[in-house]
């Protein structure tokens, strides 16, 4: 990444160059494709195991897979045996050199031919396993009229930024480190998260002179709006010309803003208080201008929209949550942890097998159950469309005929890649088995999700996290669960940030789905929109104009 980094660089400032500049528009377009593959790359391990789990089947796509990944390692091979040959040398190093590098390039051929073949006869799995860049032409001509997309991507020293509508385009750098970023959303994440006031107190000081008041109430748990309108002013405003003319924006960010919905940034300098709930509410967030949408990939643009799931589900709702942690009654009860907060996590695998009593470390989730009902309820589905506690297992999910729901929720925490140790790839977490085996360990990996049969028009994933647990964010995570489930054929997700206050999330989710039923025009941004400003403007209670409570909700996807 570093080195598509310094490319940029190069290519961003050859147009301010001298008389024999090359053409502009052909650099930004090069520029925008490399962005576009070091996101990729970074993203990538999020699927490590899903070669592995496509390729145990008897279908074409399975033996095409093998057939790939037979030539990985024999390419691997070789390289190992180019690698001894150097080391011994005799009479016929040369010789023995030469021919092995003739069977490597001779392989790498046959692994482009394979690779080639795979994208071109499935083309969904390709996108899932190694999406490959757009132009900013092929991408202008998928979004809509309305649309706007934005494309962030934060390297080593410099944070490039483009702005693409269907008939304009521009792109700008902002000078500042990855580091600072980092900080700036650490920030502005933890004055999202009212659990952790205490580490606020201790170690971040610039929030100015406001009062606050028990330390757990987001009505009183400043959030930093100068930060985050510095943030706005760095990224978009430079742009704003092309981005703010239009009903919905689509943001493709890497790390760190894939763990701060960009409805938060500020589009004006903030008046008044941090804390004060009428000041919050006259806050010009980005949210109150337009509807956001966000994608893994913008090649997942591509995807939905041209490889779209013409299957119509035929029941409203599933819902999976509430799921069984925590210590068993009668037991001496372990600290709890939330799952972001890192640490102990990584002790749930031991021996590379999942431990289950480490389960009785993550925190219990029993507010779900009355979220999954309250959405159950608001589209018409019975009390047993929703599976919790006991019932609310990996291997009930993975049994269940999942292409009959339009709407499928799941409850429960989200892991990031790499957060448990021998966990490769991010995973839901369930009710886990009295003795886990591999096919049912308490948990569904984002290669597992991918083997799901939708036909959702949202899998919505509520009280997940994809921020890491130092706050750091978890790109992993985020990219690796959204592409599974477009691959297994959802449209849409509604993916929470952080654990959602189970009143906040019922009326979110209802409101929205509700809205989306009685209006078949309304765009699914915008219903997600509508909804948010109405929790931020309910003067009835004052914590709600707190961005902690109305913002962990992003919609991913297809946000029309």
């Amino acid at each position: 990444m570093r080195a598509i980094a310094a490319v940029l660089f190069v290519l961003f400032s050859l147009p301010a160059q001298a008389a024999d500049k090359p053409d502009p528009a052909a650099l930004r377009d090069e520029a925008y494709q490399a962005a576009q593959l070091a996101m990729s790359s970074a993203a990538g391990a999020a699927l490590s195991q899903l070669g592995a789990r496509f390729s145990a089947g008897t279908d074409e796509l399975a033996r095409a897979v093998r057939a790939r990944q037979d030539l990985a390692e024999a390419a691997t091979r070789v390289d190992r045996q180019i690698t001894q040959a150097r080391a011994t040398p005799d009479d016929a190093q040369a010789s023995r050199i030469a021919a092995l590098r003739a069977e490597a390039d001779g392989l790498r051929k046959r692994i482009e031919t394979a690779e080639a073949d795979l994208a071109q006869r499935f083309p969904a799995f390709a996108e899932l396993a190694r999406p490959q860049p757009l132009s900013i032409a092929a991408t202008q001509a998928l979004l809509r009229d309305d649309e706007a997309l934005a494309l962030v991507f934060v390297a080593r020293n410099d944070t490039f930024v483009w702005a693409l509508t269907r008939d304009a385009v521009d792109w700008t750098r902002a000078p500042v480190k990855r580091a600072a970023m980092i900080g700036k959303v650490k920030l502005l994440r933890t004055g999202l998260n009212p659990q952790a006031y205490a580490l606020l107190r201790s170690g971040l000081r610039n929030f100015g002179e406001a009062s606050v008041e028990g330390g757990e109430d987001p009505g009183r748990t400043p959030f930093d709006r100068r930060a985050a309108h510095e943030l706005y002013q760095a990224l978009l405003q430079p742009l704003e010309k092309i981005l703010a003319g239009k009903a919905r924006l689509i943001t493709v960010v890497n790390t760190p803003f894939d763990s701060l919905p960009m409805g938060v940034l500020v589009t004006a300098p903030p008046a008044g208080s941090d804390v004060e709930p009428a000041d919050l509410r006259a806050t010009p967030w980005l949210m109150r201008r337009q509807a956001l949408v966000s994608l893994p990939a913008v090649s997942s643009l591509r995807a939905l929209r041209m490889n779209a799931n013409p299957r119509v589900a035929s029941e409203p709702f599933r819902g999976y949550g509430a799921p069984l942690l925590g210590t068993k009654p009668g037991a001496a009860p372990p600290e709890k942890i939330n799952v972001a907060s890192g640490g102990a996590v990584s002790s749930l695998y031991r021996g590379g097998a999942l431990d289950r009593a480490a389960f009785d470390q993550l925190a219990p989730l029993p507010q779900t159950e009355g979220e999954l009902k309250a959405i159950a309820a608001a589209l018409g589905a019975g009390p047993d469309a929703v599976r919790v506690g006991a019932a609310a297992t990996a291997a009930a999910v993975l049994k269940d005929d999942l292409s009959r729901f339009r709407v499928v929720a799941f409850a429960t925490h989200g892991l990031l890649a790499g957060e448990l140790s021998g966990l490769e790839e991010p995973a839901l977490v369930f009710t886990p088995p009295e003795t886990p085996t591999p096919d049912d360990n308490g948990l569904i990996t984002a290669s597992q999700a991918a083997k799901l049969d939708l036909a959702a028009d949202w899998v919505v994933l509520s009280a997940c996290n994809t921020a890491g647990g130092d706050g750091a964010p978890g790109a992993e995570g985020f990219s690796g669960l959204a592409r599974a489930f477009f691959y297994a054929g959802a449209k849409s997700l509604l993916v929470s940030h952080w654990p959602v206050r189970d009143d906040v999330a019922a009326r979110m989710t209802t409101r929205m789905f509700a809205g989306l039923r009685g209006d078949g025009a309304l765009a699914r941004a915008e219903a997600h929109r509508r909804v948010a400003l109405e929790i931020i403007d309910d003067a009835r209670d004052a914590s709600l104009a707190h961005p902690a409570v109305w913002a962990p909700f992003v919609v991913v996807g297809e946000g029309k």
